[in-house]
């Protein structure tokens, strides 16, 4: 165990420096405001692209949230993980609407 220890102390390091800062963005909520950012950005771009089309303002949400990251989570976060982040918050977004409850009901009758 201690000749683990000695030959990745610095890995090890690392992670624990990593994992108490993502329990400090936890308290500090920081992943709310990246979410309430995402959310303005999708409203906005309903407002600015006509309903064909989808693809541009997927992109352009995805873009605007990727470049508003706070610079030091940028590595840690790619692109096609932040894609799935933001169709993630349109769906549960879209759920909500339908009828004022998250419950995965959207297109039922």
């Amino acid at each position: 165990m201690w000749e683990f220890i000695e030959q990745n102390w610095l890995i090890l390091i690392i992670g624990l420096a990593m994992l108490a800062y993502i329990i400090y963005l936890s308290i500090t909520k920081q992943w709310a405001k990246i979410r309430e950012f995402a959310y303005e950005m999708m409203l906005c771009a309903e407002r600015t692209f006509s309903d064909d089309q989808g693809n541009l303002k997927f992109d352009f949400v995805v873009n605007l949230v990727h470049d508003n990251l706070p610079p030091w989570i940028k590595p840690f976060i790619k692109r096609d993980s932040l894609k799935r982040i933001v169709q993630t918050l349109y769906d549960a977004a879209k759920d909500y609407l339908d009828d004022g409850i998250i419950n995965s009901s959207i297109g039922k009758t």
